[in-house]
């Protein structure tokens, strides 16, 4: 579904079917195994690459807290659309897409969804976001017990933040296959803050990303790799 406004955002966050709200997916391979359950607080996906993948795995990776809950995708570019994100695997059915008509209206939505009961994750860019507005965020994913997704630039590693974790995501050189109409996608993330973890230095892992025939689907963890030049 595709919100414009707040009334239509108003009504449908009000009338959600949580019958299945509590539904997980056991068989969802995990890339970073602290996303297999973890709701109620913020994820930084950090990247300057558009079109690298973070989007993609930042949705992968978070399904199986989801479940069965609703996804809302905050989309103040208009840079989104209900088929790309169909191919995530993601049920239409139980996605809202808003285009607030202003951007600065898009922390507004994301606090009022991030509280809604119902709601499994929340997922939205923001290029730059005051403590303030950060903490709101973050006492409205507790406070719902939902997941918020926060897309940002790489440079926002150096800013202040409330996110339960900060993930860095690079992309690495393509690797060819059978069939040149599925590559995949090689990218480094690194795990720079976990905020109830004490960390010693930045935790590193590989995974791969393939465009299937039927979506985008996670491939494997990889042992090691070069960053792309």
């Amino acid at each position: 579904m595709l919100v414009t406004d707040r009334m239509q955002l108003r009504l449908k966050l009000s009338n959600l079917d949580v019958t299945d709200a509590n539904q997980r997916n056991p068989d969802a391979w995990v890339p970073l195994a602290q996303f297999s359950s973890f709701r109620g607080g913020l994820v930084e996906w950090l990247s300057d690459v558009k079109g690298a993948g973070s989007l993609s795995l930042a949705v992968l990776a978070s399904q199986p807290a989801v479940g069965n809950d609703y996804w809302i995708f905050v989309d103040s570019r208009s840079q989104l659309h209900l088929a790309g994100l169909a191919a995530l695997s993601l049920d239409l059915q139980r996605l809202v897409l808003v285009r607030p008509q202003r951007s600065a209206d898009a922390l507004w939505v994301v606090e009022q969804a991030l509280r809604t009961r119902g709601v499994g994750a929340v997922v939205c860019e923001f290029d730059r976001l005051s403590t303030a507005s950060f903490r709101r965020l973050q006492l409205a994913a507790e406070t719902g017990g939902t997941l918020g997704i926060l897309l940002r630039p790489e440079r926002a590693q150096h800013q202040p933040s409330w996110a339960e974790y900060r993930i860095l995501v690079r992309p690495l050189a393509t690797l060819g296959t059978s069939d040149p109409w599925q590559p995949r996608r090689r990218l480094q993330v690194e795990l720079l803050r976990a905020r109830k973890e004490f960390m010693a230095a930045a935790k590193l892992t590989f995974v791969e990303l393939q465009d299937a025939d039927g979506g985008v689907c996670l491939v494997s963890g990889l042992a090691s790799a070069a960053p792309a030049a």
